[in-house]
């Protein structure tokens, strides 16, 4: 068991540790002592727990902090077959049972948005609460795959092809363009940050990468208004270009139309990242209004 931060003022401290799960070893890092509500943060395509840093400390000094790293990424198990939003849930699942024991607030980012909804969706008895950040998976109401869209697919499925594709972008070059891609705020894209990403793709290759690239179509949301009912707020940066506000829109009207939408300006994919104090000035108060 590794220390990650302590924080002696505050009197409390993050610690990573491992956890059996029902694919394999997961990586997680836990806050103590127990306090306020159970917090999971749920990372987004191509990330790790580390990508939440900037605002761990302010959410931990009120509330239990969790964070996992999803399947295929971070330091968690590659594990046989196919990565699957249902697959991430129950992972998500598994670690709230068995370590939370408790429901908990489910804070999903991007692609790990897709995957708190489906947890919601698919265990809701383990869900007190639904954040999702900039989520991915409304692509298509938004909009129909274009002929450019459905070239990239082809490339990424097609044998040798994809895994060309990986052996260019599976690097420190392919991690920078990534993230320079999503962030608004260039200059949050530092060494350090693009180091962080890189790990595990140093340590493992790129392939686990290429497994959930081929699987992007099937990453969507499909909800119903009515299936998830807990508490849910929408957090956005507005100047997200992959991924715009209007998808927000979209998900409050089309399938959780009690959910509350909160846009951060001149913030982009990652505005906990990129705007953390503006991000926390959002999360924290709900959360307290949520544990009153």
């Amino acid at each position: 068991m590794a220390t990650t931060f302590t924080d002696t003022a505050r009197r409390f401290e993050i610690r990573e540790e491992y956890r059996s799960g029902p694919d394999g070893l997961m990586r997680a890092w836990i806050s103590s002592p127990p306090q306020g509500l159970p917090v999971l943060l749920i990372h987004g395509y191509g990330a790790l727990i580390e990508h939440w840093r900037p605002v761990m400390r302010p959410i931990a000094s009120e509330h239990t902090l969790y964070a996992i790293d999803l399947y295929y990424f971070g330091y968690s198990a590659r594990p046989e077959g196919r990565p699957s939003r249902e697959r991430w849930a129950a992972q998500a699942a598994a670690f709230i049972r068995d370590t939370i024991g408790q429901p908990a607030v489910v804070v999903g980012h991007s692609m790990g948005g897709v995957v708190s909804a489906q947890l919601a969706r698919a265990y809701p008895e383990l869900v007190k609460a639904l954040v999702l950040v900039n989520s991915s998976g409304a692509q298509l109401q938004a909009r129909p795959l274009s002929a450019l869209d459905r070239l990239m697919l082809d490339a990424i499925g097609a044998p040798l092809v994809g895994e060309a594709l990986a052996g260019v972008f599976g690097n420190r070059w392919g991690v920078r363009q990534g993230l320079l891609s999503a962030y608004h705020r260039k200059e949050c894209v530092t060494p350090e940050l693009v180091e962080t990403f890189s790990g595990p793709l140093r340590r493992y290759g790129a392939g686990s990468y290429l497994k959930v690239s081929r699987e992007f179509a099937n990453l969507v949301l499909d909800l119903t208004p009515g299936e998830i009912t807990m508490p849910t707020l929408l957090i956005w940066g507005a100047e997200d270009q992959s991924i715009p506000p209007a998808h927000a829109e979209i998900i409050k009207q089309r399938m959780i139309p009690h959910a509350e939408i909160k846009i951060i300006p001149d913030s982009g994919h990652c505005p906990f990242d990129e705007t953390p104090a503006e991000f926390l000035a959002i999360l924290l108060p709900w959360l307290r209004q949520l544990a009153a």
